[in-house]
């Protein structure tokens, strides 16, 4: 991809988080997914716990980041729309890594990233904020020295990690939005979050792009659009549906000795 394509991308995916009219991002996990979602959707997302399901890998940084920018690479190549990459934590501790990271991931053609707060050492847990956002600052000097206006969005765990009450846990992400929003942060992930009076508050409290991701309880996608969240994100959700479409399949077939629907004209 030329670089004059990858600034058009990033700039069309910051585009896309409009209020009212939220971004939805049904997320891939591998070429054939990206490629399937990109029929539909203005922008593909990869899923981390996903993508290290497929490859092998436990969640957690566990899929080395060779493998993961190849994969990268060869998803950016083969659809016409933004691709942004969940990067975990930025594979490592320091702001160093977090921008080299973030630099392969821009040479392999991403626009966006997912960066979180909630994984340190391999290990899930709140860490310093002052640290994240450096690590943030990093990666926006690591993206301007590039030429490509990266969305960086900042995840921040307080309510998956279950910092405290649920009111605790809404100033912990709001006190830690501003610091992200400060360190260059484009837009702000609150996984674990699905009380939409808090969703609701958590937009007025805070200037970034708010991303809410989908776990059982949360709004429908009318009702986020309206408390103002302008991304929505799937996350691991469409790979364990499909995985356990096929699972089911896999049964059928083997219990009734019939192939069923799979030998299909084109298929």
């Amino acid at each position: 991809m030329d670089a004059t394509t990858q600034q058009q991308y990033a700039e069309a995916f910051h585009a896309l988080h409009r209020t009212g009219d939220p971004l939805v991002l049904f997320n891939a996990w591998d070429v054939a997914t990206a490629k399937a979602i990109a029929k539909s959707s203005p922008a593909v997302a990869t899923s981390s716990g996903a993508v290290a399901s497929a490859l092998g890998y436990a969640d957690g940084e566990n899929a080395p980041l060779d493998i993961v920018e190849g994969l990268i690479s060869r998803m950016t190549a083969s659809v016409s729309v933004p691709v942004s990459i969940d990067l975990e934590a930025g594979y490592g501790d320091t702001a160093d890594a977090a921008a080299h990271s973030a630099a392969r991931i821009l040479k392999a053609g991403a626009i966006g990233i997912n960066i979180e707060d909630g994984l340190a050492g391999g290990k899930r847990q709140l860490v310093d904020p002052e640290q994240h956002a450096a690590k943030i600052r990093a990666a926006r000097n690591a993206a301007q020295q590039s030429g490509v206006r990266l969305f960086i969005n900042a995840r921040t765990d307080p309510f998956l990690l279950k910092f405290g009450s649920p009111e605790q846990c809404l100033d912990e992400a709001v006190r830690r939005a501003k610091l992200y929003a400060d360190g260059g942060a484009d837009g702000i992930f609150v996984p674990g979050l699905n009380d939409l009076a808090l969703i609701e508050r958590l937009v007025q409290l805070t200037p970034l792009p708010v991303n809410i991701m989908v776990t059982r309880g949360v709004p429908e996608i009318g009702e986020l659009a309206r408390a103002g969240v302008r991304r929505i994100s799937l996350g691991p959700w469409p790979m364990m549906a499909a995985m356990r479409v096929i699972g089911e399949a896999a049964a059928a077939v083997v219990a009734s000795k019939q192939y069923g629907t799979f030998l299909q004209p084109n298929g």
